[in-house]
């Protein structure tokens, strides 16, 4: 795969309906949380394609052979070795819970299934957007994913972001990089409001 070529909704379902047929294949259920971009692309019709799948595997017993479907998709489809990145976990709150994702689906099919995925709740995935604006990237993803993610939760303000951040990360302060950055995005999210 390209390093630029970006994945849609259509080839992160191939690659789970890959996934789900090997783990089936060998009789046990797979069992991921997505989040970022490939998470908001299956919740939102705004989100098109993400650089890749950002994922924590939650069924720890057969971590390995989750490990081996994913690679295994990447084979068949030509993919990155990276397409599915373990690294967001770092960035997933401690006592993250089932009240915390949302259903997307069973694969390779609702009737056979080896892998069974969910997806980051919105909300959850602004507040951890909220904690990516520490760092800045090219296109400022995070950025636009916040102003996005902040409309669907109806949220607009400063301390309603603050609350949200808050709830999922109970404790935990933003970096002051991204507490700089609070006070534009409200304002971004109340003019793209005003224009909806």
């Amino acid at each position: 795969m390209n390093g630029d070529q970006r994945l849609d909704r259509a080839r992160i379902e191939q690659a789970f309906r890959i996934m789900g047929q090997y783990l089936l294949d060998r009789k046990v259920l797979g069992e991921i949380a997505i989040y970022g971009g490939s998470a908001i692309l299956f919740q939102f019709d705004w989100r098109k394609t993400s650089q890749d799948v950002d994922a924590r595997v939650i069924s720890d017993s057969n971590h390995g052979l989750v490990i081996e479907a994913v690679r295994e998709a990447a084979k068949q489809l030509g993919l990155a070795p990276s397409w599915l990145s373990e690294s967001v976990s770092v960035y997933t709150r401690r006592d993250e819970g089932v009240a915390d994702r949302v259903f997307v689906g069973v694969y390779p099919s609702p009737e056979r299934f080896g892998l069974r995925v969910t997806a980051a709740q919105p909300a959850y995935i602004l507040a951890m957007k909220l904690s990516a604006l520490e760092r800045s990237t090219i296109d400022d993803r995070d950025y636009q994913d916040a102003i996005n993610l902040a409309l669907e939760c109806r949220i607009g303000t400063v301390d309603e972001l603050h609350g949200v951040f808050r709830r999922f990360f109970v404790g935990q302060e933003l970096s002051p990089a991204a507490e700089l950055r609070m006070r534009d995005l409200a304002v971004a999210i109340q003019a793209r409001s005003a224009n909806r």
